[in-house]
């Protein structure tokens, strides 16, 4: 029950994208204090390309973080929700964009460690990707198995902001 009240009170909006010598910069103002992350524009493309989709096409405006286990991961990108602070709020389904390729081989890997980002998908299909994402809370190196076909493509990892993290840990 801990865990998924602390879910719905991690209210997140992502605000901010710039692009830096690196790679994109997304800031998440969350309830608990803000993070920003570096996305890895070069090495994963198509998956910060839909990331950025989301954001600028404003669906992920008034999202909140859906899913937290402590120790393994928080996730968004699925829910937002409207008429927040009345009577009647709802909550809904982020409408989904069609679903990506999975990006795990193209250009360098990166592992699903503390404070990184990946794509969430659906069950076995590794080209599942679409609208949800999970911030690695430890490292969660078994994520990266293609034997067990969870190849979960991080495409980001947080360079300001673990205070937050630790947190939700």
């Amino acid at each position: 029950m801990r865990s998924r009240s602390a879910a719905l009170c991690v209210s997140l909006l992502l605000l901010n994208l710039h692009t830096a010598g690196a790679g994109t910069l997304a800031q998440f103002r969350m309830v608990l204090g803000d993070i920003e992350m570096e996305l890895y524009d070069q090495d994963k493309p198509v998956t910060v390309q839909n990331f950025m989709r989301y954001i600028q096409s404003g669906r992920y405006q008034d999202g909140f973080s859906h899913r937290l286990v402590p120790n393994f991961v928080v996730q968004g990108g699925g829910f937002p929700m409207t008429h927040r602070g009345t009577a009647s709020p709802a909550i809904l389904d982020v409408p989904a964009y069609p679903s990506i390729t999975n990006e795990f081989n193209v250009g360098r890997r990166f592992s699903n460690v503390y404070g990184t980002i990946a794509m969430a998908k659906l069950g076995g299909d590794t080209n599942s990707a679409t609208s949800q994402w999970f911030i690695n809370l430890a490292n969660n190196t078994f994520l990266d198995a293609a034997n067990t076909n969870n190849l979960f493509v991080v495409f980001g990892q947080v360079v300001k902001g673990t205070n937050v993290l630790n947190i939700l840990k």
